[in-house]
């Protein structure tokens, strides 16, 4: 929960204290992308996990951990989605303005 408060309070203190536009817009997607790729990664080392001649309880254990680290890799990244999202919904147009 703290995880959270943080990433909300860094995200007022960019978005109200920004002296430059930015676009949420692409900052919702590079997040989103970063997640995709952890889910990814993720899903490659427990399949070779999974394929290796490893004793099945240590690979019970070895893909409990990678589990775990997994959900605390990419919270970070869900909190911070969520918080884009619901700025974005309560921008209004003219604050969505791209830079580029």
């Amino acid at each position: 929960m703290q995880n959270q408060q943080y990433v909300s309070s860094a995200l007022n203190r960019l978005i109200v204290g920004a002296e430059q536009t930015f676009d949420l817009h692409a900052l919702l997607q590079n997040t989103s992308l970063t997640l995709s790729n952890l889910d990814f990664e993720h899903q490659h080392e427990v399949q070779r996990v999974e394929r290796g001649r490893t004793d099945p309880a240590l690979k019970r254990q070895i893909t409990e951990n990678l589990n775990r680290r997994h959900r605390e890799r990419r919270q970070p990244y869900v909190t911070l989605i969520a918080e884009l999202q619901s700025h974005l919904s309560l921008a209004m147009p003219h604050d969505l303005q791209a830079t580029g």
